[in-house]
């Protein structure tokens, strides 16, 4: 019984790894049979290198100002005794980047949480899994509101299409709604610990509970006028970078007449497909999010709006893949040891509010 219940997994994610190979593969057959590659030259001779070398800084200023928002939310975490330094912060950030690249499921968000324990734990602070998941999800929901924010700012000055400020303001309604029914019921206490037995769906529904109680306790910091403008400053900067990122990647392919309203359009595509992580590294989604609208907004040829969707997401990539991998080397620990300790994070969360309990 034993044999057979381990072998389910293993095949389960033996199809899964068949199906993405496949997925890529049938695309990229039809890529190469339907399009035109006379401009396949652009992918090694961009226009402007130094435009594509500014699109690069941007999105590590980006990258930069994200750690420093997730930095300001575990600030504000009860029982954390000191704040949290900087460079604590940014080595998780950045490899969790590398993993959410390299693979798919967000397995880079407990790579982050699990390095943060580490580094916290060095200085004498003992903050739960599920506390410093909570605090990634605060920070995206944060970062979901200035995204709207920027959008909305975007369409207002350069035109947007239609779906553009549906899809952006449904959502910033959803995350609007959660993040002011979290700030006004957190507490300020950490959670009881919740016991283990029961059936599967009782240790899932506890399992959210947590999840929700961890996210709730992490907006407590927003109730300071002045640490919410610190956070959310810090959220809209980042997209703002992203933005500068992305034009000034369509200038580096000589395509700027698209302009600031193209790149505010393709930063609302790309975001959104990026919140669907199906392949490692969104490979495929990325490049239809990109090049569907240059091609039929703005009537970019489609091997020059394909070459232009690959260089963006290297771009985007090249950052926290370089530097990820650089933290990852001086951190002491392999990539398999980082990923085995995520997946059993992700199996059960439930280890930290034992060991808490057992103090008590």
């Amino acid at each position: 019984m034993t044999d057979g219940v381990a072998r389910a997994p293993r095949s389960r994610k033996w199809v899964s790894h068949v199906v993405r190979v496949g997925v890529i593969a049938a695309v990229g057959a039809i890529v190469v049979w339907r399009v035109n590659w006379s401009s396949a030259k652009l992918f090694v001779h961009p226009s402007s290198w130094v435009y594509l070398l500014l699109a690069i800084i941007a999105n590590f200023i980006s990258v930069g100002f994200k750690g420093l928002v997730w930095k300001g939310i575990i600030d504000g975490l009860p029982g954390l005794r000191h704040r949290t330094r900087y460079r604590d912060i940014m080595p998780p950030v950045f490899i969790g980047f590398l993993f959410n690249t390299v693979l798919a499921a967000r397995l880079g968000e407990l790579v982050k949480v699990a390095l943060a324990r580490r580094r916290l734990a060095a200085r004498g602070e003992d903050v739960s899994a599920t506390a410093l998941l909570g605090t990634i999800v605060a920070e995206n929901l944060i970062s979901t509101l200035m995204w709207v924010l920027l959008v909305v700012g975007i369409g207002i000055f350069l035109p947007l299409p239609l779906y553009a400020w549906v899809a952006s303001l449904v959502i910033g309604a959803i995350a609007a709604v959660i993040v002011a029914f979290a700030m006004a019921t957190a507490t300020g206490h950490e959670l009881l610990p919740w016991q283990t037995s029961g059936s599967l769906y009782a240790k899932a529904s506890r399992a959210i509970s947590r999840l929700w109680g961890a996210v709730r306790e992490s907006h407590i910091v927003l109730r300071s006028p002045r640490q919410f403008s610190f956070v959310a400053g810090g959220s809209l900067f980042t997209w703002f970078a992203q933005w500068v990122g992305i034009y000034c990647t369509l200038e580096a392919f000589g395509l700027g007449s698209v302009g600031w309203g193209g790149a505010g359009l393709l930063l609302v595509t790309v975001t959104l497909a990026q919140a669907f992580p199906l392949l490692p590294g969104n490979l495929v989604i990325f490049q239809a999010a990109a090049v569907v609208p240059l091609t039929t907004t703005y009537g970019i040829p489609a091997s020059q709006a394909i070459a232009f969707s690959v260089v963006l997401q290297f771009t985007e990539i090249i950052v926290g893949v370089v530097t990820g991998f650089i933290f990852l080397l001086f951190e002491g620990v392999s990539f398999g040891e980082l990923r085995r300790e995520a997946e059993a994070d992700a199996i059960d969360l439930e280890t930290d509010d034992e060991a808490v309990a057992a103090t008590e």
